[in-house]
């Protein structure tokens, strides 16, 4: 007798654990959508309005010029993926990317527009790249629980995920950023949401 009530703890034990999972990887996640009540600007200034997007499906990045590693690896991959979107002949018109740095003391729109330039987008109006002032940061970031933080050194410590949004502007899928920001798995994963 003992032995079958320690078999029927283990097992909802571990339904728990597994529905606990669940609700971390997928149900918290349901209904997030990208806010448009933050004011928000253009690497070049002008003022861009989150009301009023084109439906398309967006990858979101949010990063700061400076970082040492995730960030510059992820916009390069992404560069990268531009080019199999444009190949396909989606990209522009149903995919755009968005970046918005976590530091906008710092990141002005020159050190954007020089990052940009890195990275193949400065004359791309598929890719926007986004910075408005730290509480408007936070807000826009806060829904996707994306944190970040000045420790007071040169470097910022934040979250590590890039965002996949649909047509409608709800959050559909995560993808870790550096290293781990697999292309290929972005790439399939967009295109599904694009057919």
């Amino acid at each position: 007798m003992q032995k079958k009530w320690y078999i029927v703890f283990i097992s909802l034990l571990v339904i728990g654990i597994g529905l606990g999972i669940s609700y971390l990887q997928f149900w918290r996640d349901a209904g997030v959508q990208l806010p448009t009540g933050v004011a928000m600007n253009t690497a070049q200034g002008e003022e861009y309005d989150l009301a009023s997007m084109d439906e398309k499906v967006r990858i979101v990045e949010f990063m700061y010029t400076k970082c040492p590693d995730v960030c510059p690896l992820t916009t390069q991959r992404m560069m990268h993926l531009k080019e199999q979107f444009k190949d396909k002949g989606v990209y522009g018109d149903q995919v755009e990317f968005v970046t918005v740095t976590i530091d906008p003391e710092n990141d002005t729109n020159e050190r954007l527009q020089e990052y940009m330039k890195s990275f193949g987008a400065s004359e791309d109006p598929s890719w926007i790249f986004l910075r408005g002032s730290v509480e408007d940061t936070k807000k826009l970031a806060e829904p996707f629980r994306f944190l970040f933080k000045d420790n007071g050194t040169d470097y910022l410590v934040h979250t590590s995920y890039a965002y996949l949004l649909d047509k409608d502007n709800y959050l559909v899928g995560k993808f870790p950023m550096g290293e781990a920001f697999n292309k290929d798995q972005v790439y399939n994963t967009v295109m599904d949401l694009v057919n």
